[in-house]
C-alpha cells in the first residue's frame, strides 16, 4: 500500500508540474505584464530565435530550425561563473532534456556521462565539437578536461541524432562558440580554488589585426573528489588562428594538447554508500590514469558568389594508460577529411540553402591488457590486438523557406563502416565487419506570430559497433539504429521572457547493452528501447534586476524487447535514466550588489539494473552563486549540494554485487577572473 501511495503521489506531483508549466505558458502568451510597458529596469532579452547557429553544419536561424535547440548565449554563460569546463556548464544550465549523471572522479570538472531525452546514460552519445572542429577521441567518448576553453561567445545543443554528423552525434551535437576578439590584443585570466582540495587556473589571449584573428587558451587544473585519494591534474591548451587570404576566402588552423592524469574513483556497492559514501574502495591500490591527446585542423572556407565551400581536415593521436585491476595500454591515431558545398538559390521565388558533403573518417587501435597488481607493477601481457576502423559518408540537407513563416527541412546521410580487428594472441580477438545504411531526416518551422514558433520533425541517427568501450564490443554487433520523433513551440513573449515546450518520442533498434556488471561482458543488441516524454523550459528577465530560468523533463525510458542470458527484461526501465528532472534558477543582479542566485535541483527515480530490482528514490540538491565584477575584476563563490545530500548519480548490477557511483557532497568553489 505505501508503494502505491509513493507512486500515486509522484503522478500527482509530475501532473501538477505540466499543469502549472502549461499555464504560465498560456497566460505568458495572451498577456502581458504591466510592469514590463512600463518599469524601465526590466533587460530586454535577445530573442533566441533569431540567432544564428551552426550546429546543423548550415547557418540558420534558430527559429527556422525543426527541433528543439538550446543556445546558452554570452548574457547567459556570465551566470555561471567558475567553470573549468564547458560539460561544467551545460550541467550548470539545466538544459531540458539533458541530463549529466554522476563521474568516477566525482569532482565537479571531471569526466562524466550524459543522456538526452531519455537515452542510455553514456561517455559515447553526443558529439561535442568547439568552433565546429570534433574533440571526441576516435571511438566517440569524451573527455571534458578537453573542453577547457573561458572566453565563450555561446553554446549550441541539439538533442537528436543528426543526419549531418552520423553515429558520433546519435544523442545530439554541442557546439561551443569562442568568442572573436575585436580589438588587437584582449585577454582574460582566472584562478579557483575547491572545497575539496586544489583547484585550477587559465589565462586567454586573443585579438584580431588586419587579416589576421586569434585565440590561445592555456589552462591547468588539480582537483581531488569527492570520494577518498581521487583526484584529477592536468594541462590543457587550445587555440584558433585564422587568416584572411582575401575577402571571399579564410584560412583557420585549431590546435589542441591536452596532459591529463589522476586516480579513479571505484563505484560501491550499497552497503559501502549506506555507509559512507565518499569512501574509495580503490585507496592504496595504485588506480592511476595517463592521458596524451594531441588534435590539429585546418579547416578552408570560401564564398563562391552566393555559395559556400568548405573544406576541412581534422587530426588527432591519444595515448591512454590506465590500472584497473589489469593494466591497460591505448594508443590510437584519427584522421577525418570533409568537403561541403552550399548552395543558396532560389526555387520559384523561395529562399532554398542546399548543403552536400562528404567525409571519409580513419582511425586504428592499438590495445595492449596486461595481468598486473599496481599502475607500476605488470606481469603477463594477455591481450594484444590492432583494430582499423574506416567510415566513408555521403550527406546532403535542404532548408526551403516556402513563405515568410514556414520553413521545411529534409536531409539524408549514407554511412558504410569497414571495420577489422586483428589479433596478436588470442585469434578469437580478430574479427572483421563491413555495414551501411540511410539516416534520413525531414521537419518543418511555422513562425505564427512572434511569440509562437511551431516546430515539428523526423531524425534517424546510425551508430558503429565501434563506437563504445574498446573491451567491450566484438564482430558480432549490428550497429544501433535509432529514430526520433518530436513537436513542440517556442517563442519570445515582449523581449523579457523565452520558453520551448516540446514532446519527444524516440526508438532504438539493436539498442547496444551490457548483459551484467562485469569487466569480462561484451555488449549485445537488444531488440527494440524506447523513450519517450516532454521537455519544457522558460527564462526570463524580470524587473527590479531580478531573472529566474526553470526547466523541466519526464520520460519514459525502458525496453520493448529485451532477452538477454535467458531471462526477459521486455517492459523493464533502462538504467540511470531518472523518469524526472526538474531545476529552476531565480537570481539579482545588481552593479553595487553583485549577482546572486539560487538553484534547486530534483532528480527523479532511476533503476541500475535491467530487472528493476535494484533502484533510488528521487532527491534534491540545492546550489548557490555569488559574483561581484569591480572594474575589470570579479570574484565568485559557488556552492553545490548546500545541504551534502547523499545520493546514486549512476550505477548497475544486482543486489549485492552493485557498481554504484555517489553524486559530490557539499564542494565549493572561490575564485576571481580578470579582463584587459
Amino acid at each position: 500500500m505505501q508503494n502505491q501511495f509513493i507512486g500515486t503521489r509522484l503522478r500527482r506531483t509530475r501532473a501538477l508540474l505540466f499543469f502549472i508549466y502549461s499555464i504560465l505558458i498560456i497566460v505568458c502568451l495572451f498577456s502581458r505584464p504591466g510592469w514590463a510597458k512600463d518599469d524601465k529596469t526590466v533587460r530586454q532579452s535577445t530573442s533566441i530565435g533569431k540567432i544564428v547557429v551552426t550546429a546543423t553544419k548550415m547557418s540558420t536561424q534558430v527559429d527556422k530550425i525543426p527541433t528543439n535547440i538550446s543556445v546558452i548565449s554570452r548574457e547567459e554563460l556570465e551566470k555561471y561563473p567558475g567553470n573549468y569546463n564547458a560539460i561544467t556548464v551545460l550541467q550548470e544550465a539545466n538544459i531540458p532534456g539533458l541530463y549529466f549523471s554522476s563521474n568516477v572522479f566525482g569532482s565537479g570538472s571531471a569526466d562524466t556521462s550524459m543522456s538526452t531525452r531519455g537515452s542510455e546514460s553514456t561517455s559515447w552519445g553526443m558529439n561535442l565539437m568547439i568552433n565546429g572542429i570534433e574533440f571526441n577521441k576516435g571511438n566517440g567518448t569524451v573527455s571534458a578536461s578537453r573542453l577547457a576553453v573561458h572566453d565563450i561567445e555561446r553554446i549550441e545543443i541539439t538533442k537528436t541524432p543528426s543526419a549531418e554528423y552520423g553515429g558520433q552525434a546519435i544523442g545530439g551535437v554541442v557546439n561551443i562558440i569562442t568568442r572573436a576578439a575585436k580589438k588587437p590584443v584582449e585577454g582574460k585570466a582566472g584562478i579557483a580554488f575547491s572545497s575539496l582540495g586544489g583547484g585550477n587556473a587559465y589565462s586567454v589571449i586573443n585579438g584580431t589585426q588586419g587579416k589576421w584573428e586569434y585565440y590561445f587558451d592555456l589552462s591547468g587544473q588539480r582537483e581531488d573528489a569527492y570520494q577518498d585519494e581521487g583526484y584529477q591534474d592536468g594541462d590543457n591548451l587550445y587555440t584558433r588562428v585564422g587568416y584572411s587570404l582575401n575577402e571571399t576566402t579564410q584560412l583557420t588552423f585549431h590546435g589542441s594538447y591536452n596532459d591529463t592524469k589522476g586516480i579513479y574513483a571505484a563505484s560501491l556497492t550499497r552497503e559501502q554508500f549506506e555507509e559512507d559514501p565518499s569512501q574509495n574502495p580503490n585507496t592504496g591500490a595504485d588506480y592511476n590514469y595517463e592521458s596524451e591527446d594531441v588534435l590539429g585542423a585546418l579547416v578552408y572556407q570560401q564564398q563562391l558568389g552566393p555559395h559556400d565551400l568548405m573544406a576541412k581536415i581534422e587530426a588527432q593521436t591519444s595515448d591512454f594508460q590506465m590500472f584497473w585491476g589489469y593494466f591497460t595500454h591505448l594508443e590510437s591515431t584519427l584522421a577525418h577529411p570533409e568537403v561541403s558545398m552550399t548552395f543558396n538559390h532560389d526555387i520559384s521565388g523561395m529562399a532554398n540553402k542546399l548543403v552536400i558533403g562528404g567525409e571519409y573518417r580513419y582511425h586504428d587501435y592499438d590495445v595492449k591488457k596486461y595481468a598486473a597488481s599496481s599502475f607500476n607493477n605488470l606481469t603477463a601481457l594477455t591481450r594484444d590486438f590492432t583494430r582499423k576502423d574506416i567510415s566513408y559518408a555521403g550527406y546532403l540537407q535542404d532548408e526551403l523557406l516556402v513563405t515568410d513563416a514556414l520553413t521545411i527541412t529534409a536531409g539524408i546521410r549514407y554511412d558504410f563502416f569497414d571495420l577489422d580487428q586483428n589479433a596478436n594472441i588470442a585469434a578469437s580477438d580478430s574479427w572483421d565487419q563491413q555495414t551501411g545504411d540511410f539516416s534520413p531526416k525531414i521537419g518543418f518551422t511555422y513562425q505564427f506570430c512572434d511569440e509562437v514558433n511551431f516546430f515539428a520533425g523526423y531524425n534517424s541517427g546510425l551508430k558503429s559497433p565501434v563506437r563504445l568501450q574498446v573491451y567491450w564490443t566484438n564482430g558480432e554487433l549490428d550497429p544501433e539504429k535509432l529514430q526520433a520523433y518530436e513537436m513542440g513551440i517556442r517563442g519570445n513573449i515582449a523581449g523579457w521572457l523565452d520558453y520551448n515546450m516540446a514532446l519527444f518520442w524516440q526508438t532504438v533498434n539493436d539498442k547496444f547493452v551490457l548483459p551484467k556488471a562485469d569487466w569480462t561482458a561484451e555488449y549485445e543488441n537488444a531488440g527494440e528501447t524506447s523513450a519517450k516524454g516532454i521537455e519544457l523550459g522558460i527564462s526570463a528577465n524580470l524587473p527590479h534586476d531580478f531573472y529566474a530560468s526553470t526547466n523541466f523533463t519526464y520520460q519514459e525510458s525502458k525496453f520493448e524487447e529485451f532477452i538477454s542470458m535467458g531471462v526477459d527484461y521486455s517492459g523493464n526501465k533502462l538504467t540511470s535514466v531518472p523518469d524526472v528532472i526538474f531545476a529552476c534558477t531565480l537570481g539579482y543582479r545588481n552593479e553595487t550588489l553583485g549577482d546572486i542566485s539560487l538553484n534547486p535541483v530534483y532528480t527523479g527515480k532511476r533503476y541500475f539494473n535491467y530487472a528493476n530490482t535494484n533502484e533510488d528514490d528521487g532527491f534534491w540538491v540545492l546550489n548557490a552563486r555569488y559574483a561581484k565584477k569591480i572594474g575589470q575584476i570579479e570574484v565568485y563563490l559557488v556552492a553545490n549540494n548546500l545541504f551534502d545530500e547523499s545520493a546514486i548519480g549512476s550505477g548497475s548490477g544486482n543486489p549485492g554485487g552493485e557498481a554504484l557511483y555517489p553524486i559530490s557532497g557539499f564542494n565549493a568553489m572561490i575564485g576571481m577572473n580578470v579582463t584587459f
